[in-house]
């Protein structure tokens, strides 16, 4: 495919996460490739013809995914707001979520240590809230996170839905459009989750979504139920 045309296929392709970018091509300089606010500048005289859209899609992922926001048939996937904050209490002060989400203790009100993670949701660049149209209220969170000891590109992701929305294909609804931007549309080479061995429902989600088993990640965290306990690990290749 010619320059042109991948360059305007990856403008529209983040328009449709709702991100609006430029991509400028450079041809009197000494970098490969910058980035600035919102727009890309980068030098095809520096980068063989075979590379250019690994460059590219590199780039426009850097400039994308923290501010992916789109739409499903009946979700919308974005970034947190400050009407999610009542929201995200419904499912983080109930006990079996936080123990086969991460293995940590539910909410008992919306108190300091609350507000401060709500905080952290807000400034974390890979945490998107899972909002259903039809209840106008966020139903689950997705975490996705930069993982640095591959060799190739890669994220992790991690997700959690509220009790009362569960078995109504929310997750998979919201997770394989998710995967497939990120994957088909912005070229990211593997993402990776993990589970502990008894949130069975997630295992079987991860084996749905094309999910492929890894192994197992040893005395992996301490989980105020199970002790020491292992992650099963799968991935999912583009």
């Amino acid at each position: 495919m010619e320059q042109s045309d991948l360059i305007q296929q990856y403008i529209s392709k983040s328009a449709n996460a709702g991100v609006t970018i430029e991509i400028e091509l450079l041809t009197e300089s000494a970098k490969k490739m910058k980035i600035i606010e919102n727009k890309i500048y980068i030098n095809p005289t520096l980068i063989s013809h075979d590379d250019f859209e690994l460059y590219l899609s590199y780039l426009v992922r850097k400039l994308v995914l923290p501010k992916m926001k789109f739409e499903t048939e009946r979700l919308l996937i974005r970034r947190y707001e400050e009407r999610d904050h009542d929201d995200c209490f419904d499912f983080l002060k109930d006990r079996e979520t936080c123990y086969m989400d991460g293995g940590y203790e539910p909410f008992e009100a919306m108190n300091e240590a609350y507000d401060s993670l709500m905080q952290s949701f807000k400034e974390d660049e890979g945490r998107l809230m899972i909002y259903s149209k039809t209840d106008q209220k966020v139903i689950g969170v997705i975490h996705l996170m930069d993982v640095k000891d591959r060799a190739v590109e890669t994220m992790e992701i991690g997700y959690v839905i509220a009790p009362q929305y569960r078995r109504c294909g929310y997750a998979y609804e919201a997770l394989s459009a998710l995967i497939h931007k990120l994957q088909e549309d912005f070229k990211l080479d593997l993402l990776i989750a993990g589970a502990i061995e008894e949130n069975i429902s997630s295992i079987q989600l991860l084996k749905k979504l094309g999910f492929i088993y890894e192994g197992k990640r040893i005395k992996a965290f301490y989980h105020p139920c199970y002790g020491a306990i292992d992650l099963v690990y799968y991935y999912k290749e583009r």
